[in-house]
């Protein structure tokens, strides 16, 4: 059956329901609902409510376990196989507004040289591996449904992003060990336990590893995007939140179907339609 309402992460006019409203329109309403905890209790409760086919949408994050990206949504199932609805294959919704493909999708003769925005996007992806390696041993190691950030650093811009200053690995393993001491009361997990998964994933996030070579899947857009900051005011694109909008305005505006742009924009799109099923 076609999906009547799905909900996503982030409020009215995040990133999230932008996409997702010009990626379904048509088939389905698409609504905000936060943050994910909690998220599957509600799809629950308005499946209950109202009789509708109900379903949802997280962020992929980081992995704990490797898998290859399939160009397509995982299922997003409960502990007892309710099906909720789905995950990004990639970490948030960034990782597809910065990829080279949708810029030049959506800002047409308005994108940035791609040679040049490729050397750019690499540049960032090679600042910010180490610190991808700290972000993905916090997030595996943290305890369901507790708070424990996977970022640290001060906070930047609008939208007060965390990124560090320095992301070398000195650095990380002091800002995994600032992460865990400020949330002691909400997780009982070892300092110890963190900083060896911080060693594991390390190869896998440098040159030659696995994450490494599929960076637009497993390391944040988020920091990739912070990371292009300087390298987008010096050329004349005001910095990488005004960047980030003028993509999302050229999604909106685009009369193309922007399902035919990533081959996991258009599997959901069958997947919402009833085409294959949750």
């Amino acid at each position: 059956m076609p999906v009547n309402v799905l909900l996503c992460e982030g409020g009215p006019g995040s990133p999230d329901i932008r996409v997702l409203s010009k990626l379904l329109a048509g088939l389905c309403q698409v609504k905000p609902e936060g943050g994910k905890y909690g998220m599957g209790a509600k799809i629950i409760a308005k499946r209950e409510a109202s009789g509708n086919v109900v379903s949802g949408i997280l962020d992929g994050d980081f992995q704990k376990d490797w898998e290859t990206p399939r160009g397509q949504p995982s299922v997003w199932p409960s502990k007892n196989n309710i099906k909720f609805g789905w995950r990004w294959e990639r970490k948030e919704i960034e990782n597809y507004l910065i990829d080279p493909a949708i810029v030049v999708k959506s800002l047409g003769d308005k994108a940035p040289d791609r040679d040049r925005y490729l050397k750019a996007i690499e540049s960032a992806r090679d600042c910010i591996a180490v610190y991808q390696a700290a972000r993905t041993a916090l997030s595996a190691n943290r305890q369901r449904f507790h708070d424990l950030p996977s970022n640290f650093g001060p906070k930047r811009g609008q939208e007060q992003h965390p990124f560090p200053k320095a992301m070398d690995e000195i650095a990380c393993q002091n800002g995994i060990r600032d992460v865990i001491a400020n949330h002691r009361e909400n997780q009982q997990i070892q300092e110890t336990d963190v900083l060896d998964s911080f060693q594991k994933y390390l190869p896998e996030c440098r040159p030659q590893g696995i994450r490494y070579q599929y960076y637009l899947y497993t390391f944040a857009g988020k920091d990739l995007f912070w990371a292009m900051d300087e390298w987008f005011r010096a050329n004349g694109l005001r910095g990488a939140r005004e960047f980030r909008e003028k993509i999302l305005l050229g999604i909106q505006n685009t009369t193309e179907d922007i399902a035919t742009w990533v081959p996991e924009w258009e599997q959901l799109h069958r997947l919402i339609a009833g085409n294959l099923g949750v």
